[in-house]
C-alpha cells in the first residue's frame, strides 16, 4: 500500500510537471514511462529498507538506511535505463527539453539517475522509518499502561484482603464486651451469642488468602455478620435477602458489600435499623444489587462510601457505579458491578 501510494503521488508530479507539454511528439511514452520509475525505485527502497532495518543497531541504523537508499536508487538506475532506451523515452525528454547537446555517456547518467532517485528512496525510507519507530513506541507505552494497571489492580488486591484481616476490630471488641457481661445475667445466651461469633470469624479469616470471592459467598459473610449483631440487639436488625440461582456463582469482589451493611448497622441512636433489605439481580451483563435499610441522612457522603466507590473504580473502572437515594428516611444503596461467573483463583 505504501508503494502504490507513493508512486501515485510522484506520478501526479510528475504528470503536472509536464502537463504543459502535453501537445508534444512522444509526450505520452514519458507520462507512461514515470510511475514504471517512481514503482520501481519505492518498491526496492521498501525491500533494502526492510532487510537492513531489521539488522542495524539504533546507532548505525541511520547510516545503513542512506546507504540503502543509494542501492535501491542504483538498482532502480540499472533497471530502468534500459527501459527508456527500448521505450525510446530519453530521445523524447531531450526533444521535450529542447536540447541539442549530445546525449552524456551512460556511466555518467547512471550516476545522475542514482543521486536523483536516491533522495526519493530516502525520503520514502525515513517516513517508513519514523512510522515503524512511533509504532513501536506507541506499542512500548500500551505495554507499559497495562503493567501499571495489572500492578495497580494486584495493590489493591491486597488491599483488600488486608482490609478482611481487620473484621472490624472495634464491632470485635465490643462483641465480646457485650458477651462478658450477658454471662453475669444469662450464659446459655452468652454462649449462644459466642457461638454466632465464632461462626463468623471462620467465615471472615478465611478470606485473608482469598483475591475473589462471590455473590452466594459474601452474603453468607453478612449473615454470620449480622447475626452477632442481632443476638446483642433483641432481633435488630431482620435480615430479608432475594437471591435468584442465577446469581449465586456470580464473581464478586471482597470488602465491596459487608462495609455497606456495617455502615447500616451504625446508626446515630446506637441501634441499628429494624430491618436491611437486599435484593440482587442480574440485568444484561450487569450485577445489581440493592441495600435498603432506614437511616436518616444515610447518604451523607462519608470514609465509607468513598472508600468503596474508590475500590470499585480501582477493580472495574468505570464498569461499576454505587448509587446512594434517600426516601423519607429510608436509604437505598444500588451497586452494579460486571457480571462474570465463579471467583479468580
Amino acid at each position: 500500500m505504501a508503494v502504490l501510494m507513493a508512486t501515485l503521488v510522484a506520478s501526479v508530479l510528475d504528470l503536472a510537471y509536464l502537463f504543459d507539454k502535453l501537445g508534444k511528439p512522444g509526450i505520452w511514452r514519458a507520462i507512461a514511462f514515470e510511475p514504471i520509475v517512481s514503482g520501481s525505485i519505492f518498491t526496492s527502497a521498501l525491500l533494502a529498507w526492510l532487510i537492513v532495518a531489521a539488522e542495524a543497531s539504533e546507532r548505525t541504523r541511520w547510516n545503513v538506511l542512506v546507504a540503502a537508499s543509494i542501492a535501491s536508487a542504483a538498482l532502480t538506475a540499472a533497471i530502468t535505463m534500459p527501459i527508456a532506451s527500448a521505450m525510446g523515452v530519453d530521445q523524447v525528454w531531450q526533444a521535450l527539453m529542447e536540447r541539442t547537446k549530445p546525449m552524456p555517456p551512460d556511466w555518467l547518467r547512471f550516476i545522475g539517475r542514482t543521486a536523483h532517485l536516491s533522495i526519493y528512496a530516502f525520503l520514502f525510507i525515513a517516513a517508513g522509518q519514523h512510522l515503524r519507530q512511533r509504532s513501536a513506541t506507541q506499542r512500548a507505552v500500551l505495554a507499559a499502561q497495562r503493567a501499571q494497571a495489572t500492578i495497580a489492580r494486584e495493590v489493591l488486591e491486597a488491599r483488600l484482603i488486608a482490609m478482611q484481616a481487620q473484621v472490624e476490630p472495634q464491632f470485635l471488641f465490643d462483641s465480646l464486651v457485650d458477651i462478658e457481661t450477658l454471662y453475669r445475667r444469662n450464659a446459655p445466651q452468652a454462649a449462644q451469642d459466642l457461638d454466632r461469633l465464632i461462626t463468623y470469624l471462620r467465615v471472615a479469616l478465611p478470606r485473608m488468602r482469598e483475591a475473589g470471592s462471590t455473590i452466594e459467598a459474601e452474603i453468607d459473610l453478612v449473615k454470620a455478620y449480622l447475626a452477632v449483631v442481632t443476638s446483642l440487639h433483641a432481633g435488630r436488625p431482620a435480615l430479608y435477602v432475594t437471591l435468584p440461582d442465577d446469581c449465586l456463582a456470580a464473581r464478586f469482589y471482597p470488602m465491596l458489600f459487608l462495609p455497606l451493611v456495617q455502615r447500616a448497622v451504625r446508626q446515630p441512636s446506637g441501634e441499628p435499623p429494624a430491618s436491611i433489605r437486599i435484593g440482587i439481580s442480574r440485568i444484561g451483563n450487569q450485577v445489581v444489587t440493592v441495600l435498603r435499610f432506614d437511616h436518616p441522612a444515610g447518604c451523607a457522603d462519608d470514609t465509607e462510601l468513598t472508600r468503596v466507590r474508590e475500590r470499585l473504580a480501582g477493580l472495574y473502572g468505570g464498569a461499576a457505579s454505587l448509587d446512594c437515594e434517600e426516601h423519607d428516611a429510608t436509604v437505598q444503596l444500588t451497586m452494579r458491578v460486571p457480571a462474570a461467573s465463579g471467583p479468580e483463583s
